[in-house]
């Protein structure tokens, strides 16, 4: 678990934990100053944290019938100062704590006050009406449900539409609720009056004709299917007085859509029930995206290399950069395989500056490297890591399952590294506590689930580690131990000796992951020895350049 600083993007606090979360509810509790994050997930309790710290406080446990908790929903009962906590187990038994704010981890074991077993598996989302807190919405993949708070009897129930399934819901008032799906529509219902508290009818049986009435769907005409579901969420805002509420909705491709939620009037809703009329369609007020932001730029942005090109040259998509701040130049690998060297300064006045030189036609001058036949992936100059390597080094990897060796100031190619069977995909370099000859290596990775250790001296692969079953997502090192630590995705861990390239052991499971976390912990001891390309432990070296 992390929490971010919203301002500036850092992680200020982040915690290993062995259980799985997959829901967080912040709440202001009754008896205390600052909020609380109630958690559930793959595991039998619910997690009290402090959302600053992220240590927990204390757990609700199970008495009855204990399993995973598929949806909670914590609120304050009116004219009471304690604070209750409903809750859904995957297999269907509804709990109720109630907290009076004495609660911590050393008390006895918190056991729920009330359970009952009702006819709901893999519940979604557990919601209970803010205005009336007498009615509870549970919203299913293929089904939503209308339950009494007090008996947890079903008032109602509504299946999902043909080809869909329900993500989410929530009340926007005590006889009107709204429903989400995986198509990214929304779905508002007016609830039968057996299910409407102020109603002489509640909780009385369910009569044929008057059942939840789906009166508007809110929808964009004319999208194409989405590729995954949609994340969705229906927000609240104050503006002027006035109370208007939103639905939102973010999806894969990178669009953001919202629309207001429409208050109908009853009358309306009539009209539409007794004239048997579709549904009211709504499209979203508004649907954006960071590409049509861009495209909408008038004048353009200034791209970095938009000089080197013609009118009529078709543009050529930049894939790899690193700035070098020794040096102010910026290296930009493109698709076609070349390398472009420009000065930074230059480069950046370019784009922020308006004047004459934008009119330059011949202007900043610039270095070409060819030596890829195909896409640069990435880019690493060593000596910016530490200074044991050479200032006029750079290395490159492609498409072309080469490692590129250049010579920064004459613009050639020294070596061509080619070990690996398919796209150089990571370039590191390793710890200073290494061995003299590894100090003189880089680290490769590449999508054929190989890792070689390239000497820069000796022009040669020193190691390589290649009977990968899986992709590698992590390298670390123990350097004291000369073990070149690889993860996999699917979990294993390889040990390999670095000087030697034997295969020392293959760690599964618990062990694997216990082994990676004491790297991380070796690294904290010895300084940073991850290997990262950034100076001084900027998160972007490019923030040299407004300095």
């Amino acid at each position: 678990m992390c929490t971010w600083d919203l301002v500036d993007g850092k992680c200020t606090e982040s915690i290993k934990m062995p259980q799985v979360h997959t829901n967080i509810q912040a709440y202001h509790m009754a008896n205390c100053d600052d909020i609380r994050l109630f958690c559930n997930g793959y595991y039998a309790e619910i997690m009290v944290m402090d959302p600053f710290s992220l240590e927990v406080l204390f757990c609700l446990s199970s008495k009855v019938n204990p399993d995973w908790i598929s949806a909670l929903h914590v609120l304050r009962p009116s004219k009471r100062k304690d604070d209750v906590v409903l809750a859904i187990t995957t297999t269907g038994t509804v709990k109720v704590w109630t907290l009076i704010g004495n609660e911590n981890k050393y008390s006895e074991p918190i056991y729920e006050n009330e359970s009952k077993q009702i006819r709901c598996l893999n519940a979604i989302t557990m919601n209970c009406c803010s205005q009336n807190q007498r009615t509870v919405l549970i919203v299913c993949a293929k089904y939503w449900q209308i339950y009494d708070a007090g008996d947890f009897t079903v008032l109602c129930s509504v299946i999902s539409p043909s080809g869909e399934r329900w993500m989410g819901g929530d009340f926007l008032s005590n006889d009107r609720v709204i429903l989400w799906s995986d198509e990214g529509k929304g779905y508002l219902f007016r609830l039968p009056a057996n299910s409407i508290p102020d109603n002489k009818d509640f909780h009385g049986p369910s009569v044929g004709k008057d059942s939840p009435f789906l009166y508007c769907i809110l929808s964009q005409t004319g999208e194409k299917p989405l590729s995954c579901p949609p994340t969705m969420k229906l927000v609240t805002s104050n503006r002027s007085g006035k109370t208007q509420k939103y639905l939102l909705r973010g999806d894969s491709e990178g669009y953001v859509n919202i629309w207001a939620v429409p208050d109908i009037s009853m009358e309306q809703i009539k009209q539409i029930q007794t004239q048997k009329q579709h549904p009211a369609s709504l499209e979203s007020t508004i649907c954006t995206s960071l590409l049509e932001a861009w495209n909408k730029m008038n004048p353009l942005p200034v791209g970095i290399l938009d000089q080197l090109y013609q009118n009529s040259e078709p543009l050529i998509k930049l894939t790899a950069s690193i700035y070098l701040p020794q040096q102010s130049r910026l290296v930009v690998g493109r698709e076609d395989g070349s390398i472009i060297i420009v000065p930074a300064t230059q480069t950046v006045m370019l784009h922020l500056l308006h004047g004459n030189h934008q009119q330059f036609s011949d202007w900043p001058p610039h270095q070409i490297l060819n030596g890829h036949s195909g896409r640069v992936n990435c880019l690493l100059c060593p000596s910016l890591a530490h200074s044991r390597y050479e200032k006029s080094h750079l290395v490159s990897g492609g498409v072309d399952f080469a490692v590129c060796l250049w010579d920064l100031y004459s613009g050639n190619l020294i070596h061509r590294f080619c070990v690996h069977a398919g796209e150089i995909t990571q370039l590191l370099v390793p710890p200073p506590t290494c061995s003299p000859r590894i100090l003189k290596c880089i680290c490769s990775v590449a999508s054929d689930h190989s890792v070689t250790l390239l000497s820069l001296q000796e022009r040669k692969c020193v190691t390589l580690a290649s009977r990968h079953l899986f992709p590698v997502i992590s390298i670390k090192w123990r350097p004291l131990d000369d073990f070149l630590i690889v993860g996999c995705s699917d979990g294993t861990v390889y040990v390999w000796q670095m000087e030697t390239g034997h295969l020392d052991r293959v760690l599964h499971g618990i062990l694997a992951e216990e082994v990676l976390n004491a790297c991380d912990e070796n690294s904290g001891e010895t300084g940073s020895s991850t290997g990262s390309t950034s100076e001084m432990g900027l998160a972007n070296p490019a923030v040299h350049f407004f300095r």
